[in-house]
């Protein structure tokens, strides 16, 4: 029990490190957090989607959300993992190892800080949701809001690499930069036409954004052009998440190889 206590105390204290870091950097907290809202408001709560039918599962604002609500999730995660292997390379890890804390406690406290780092924006942005029209089913709220959180974490792996490829903090702005691309590719800003979303069916939030909203729409996702949804089956969504998944493993792993053998 002593042992299970004292390896608790380094984890919180290294998660609540990290937390409060994270949230003392406004430039961090606007991005993840208040832009995601600031999206929803823009596309979601200020639309007039009355002239479309509702999803299986709710309305069109609540489609919005959860795509804002995953877009945050994944800048919260490519921001956190990727800072993490910034500090790495900086001398942070020299200086912890001069602690009790063990590399068990640094990983430990870095998952738990990536995971709610990646869960603040979802809140911000459902209860936004919430207080602005967005209806769903109580089973969809919550199924959407963990899946928003799950399938955002693949992307602090692909913070990693941008991380492992730059090793500065531009590798975090470069990387949440495309970030924005992929999420207008995967249709989750604005309604794409058919002939764009083939294109966008391959790029990395594709999958996870149809699978973030599956719970709601049964596949459905609206586009610019008649008839104007378009039902994207369950194994495509997962199949995208896994193969760009491993993808970012890949990627992560050849370009720390490449930093070693330096």
């Amino acid at each position: 029990m002593t042992t299970t206590a004292s390896a608790a105390t380094p984890v919180r204290s290294l998660t609540a490190l990290n937390l409060k870091r994270a949230f003392r950097d406004f430039t961090n907290v606007f991005f993840t957090v208040v832009m995601p809202v600031g999206f929803y408001l823009l596309f979601g709560a200020l639309q007039d989607y009355s002239s479309m039918p509702d999803f299986a599962h709710g309305n069109p604002k609540a489609f919005v959300m959860v795509s804002m609500a995953l877009y945050g999730a994944v800048i919260a995660a490519t921001a956190a993992a990727g800072g993490t292997v910034v500090e790495s390379r900086s001398g942070w890890g020299r200086q912890l190892a001069l602690t009790p804390t063990t590399p068990g406690h640094y990983l430990t406290a870095q998952v738990l800080s990536l995971a709610l780092r990646c869960t603040l924006p979802v809140v911000a942005v459902f209860i936004a949701g919430a207080l602005t029209g967005a209806t769903m089913t109580a089973s969809a709220w919550a199924a959407c809001f963990f899946l928003c959180i799950a399938v955002s974490l693949p992307f602090g792996v692909y913070g990693m690499a941008f991380g492992e490829l730059f090793r500065s903090d531009s590798a975090i702005t470069i990387a949440s930069t495309l970030i924005v691309v992929f999420a207008f590719a995967a249709n989750m800003f604005m309604p794409l036409s058919a002939g764009m979303l083939d294109f966008g069916r391959f790029t990395p939030l594709y999958g996870a954004n149809a699978l973030a909203n599956y719970p709601l729409t049964d596949g459905v996702q609206i586009i610019s052009d008649e008839p104007y949804y378009h039902e994207e089956a369950l194994p495509n969504a997962l199949a995208n998440i896994a193969a760009w998944a491993a993808i970012f493993v890949i990627t992560f792993i050849l370009l720390n190889r490449r930093q070693k053998g330096r």
